[in-house]
């Protein structure tokens, strides 16, 4: 006669058991769940030094230094995120419940496909959409920057005798967001008249009337960690 007792080995491979198999589904939807939320969390980070000070700008706030502090991040944080999604598709469709992987003596056992919901799924396809769109957001940064903000105003020449329009070559930009935001900051300095920076060309026009606009502007944008260097002959 064959032996029909249950091996306590056995059922905890394959967890053969409803009890077993519930509890095998819950870690692995855990884990992912896990993992798609931290990669969410972390591309929206990955991408602050563009969106954020954007934000700020809207409530008026001034948004240096933020660009710069998120800037150093943001590759890091950017491949962390895509390392969080890899690890949340891997739990979703690659990994294999026990008994898929061949190591039950229960036959049945080790035929049985393994059950994804279709919640999960939509949550992880949704987390990749978010993901993507804050990874790349400054890629399209200026399109966003340009609706909620306008397009920027060019500066015109000088007609007033007492104003001077003084060019700087700005280093360190990454995106046209940082460009809004820098002229935005550069607006607010006393005697400056009309400010307007280009992203395309790194460069800052700048219209004033304080003698000493230069060494503000310099140090505006070494706020934002930029550097503001001015273009000789253009004063």
């Amino acid at each position: 006669m064959q032996d029909h007792t249950t091996h306590p080995d056995d059922s905890d491979c394959c967890g053969t058991t409803a009890t077993g198999d519930s509890e095998t589904g819950n870690r692995g939807r855990i884990a992912g769940g896990a993992s798609a939320f931290g990669a969410v969390i972390t591309a929206v980070l990955s991408s602050a030094c563009c969106w954020l000070p954007l934000l700020l700008l809207a409530f008026g706030a001034s948004a240096a230094g933020v660009s710069a502090f998120f800037e150093r991040w943001r590759p890091l944080l950017a491949v962390v995120a895509i390392a969080f999604l890899a690890a949340a598709f891997w739990q979703m469709y690659f990994r294999k419940s026990p008994c898929a992987t061949g190591a039950c003596k229960d036959d049945a056992c080790e035929t049985e496909p393994r059950r994804r919901g279709v919640f999960p799924q939509l949550m992880l396809w949704t987390a990749t959409v978010f993901v993507a769109s804050f990874v790349l957001f400054p890629k399209y940064a200026g399109v966003v920057a340009n609706t909620l903000y306008g397009q920027t105003a060019g500066v015109g020449a000088t007609s007033d005798s007492s104003l001077t329009t003084v060019r700087f070559d700005v280093t360190g930009m990454t995106c046209e967001a940082c460009a809004v935001t820098l002229q935005a900051d550069l607006a607010k300095i006393d005697g400056v008249v009309a400010a307007e920076v280009d992203y395309g060309s790194k460069t800052a026009v700048v219209e004033t009337s304080a003698p000493d606009a230069v060494e503000q502007i310099q140090a505006a944008a070494m706020r934002h960690g930029y550097t503001a260097t001015p273009v000789s002959g253009d004063q």
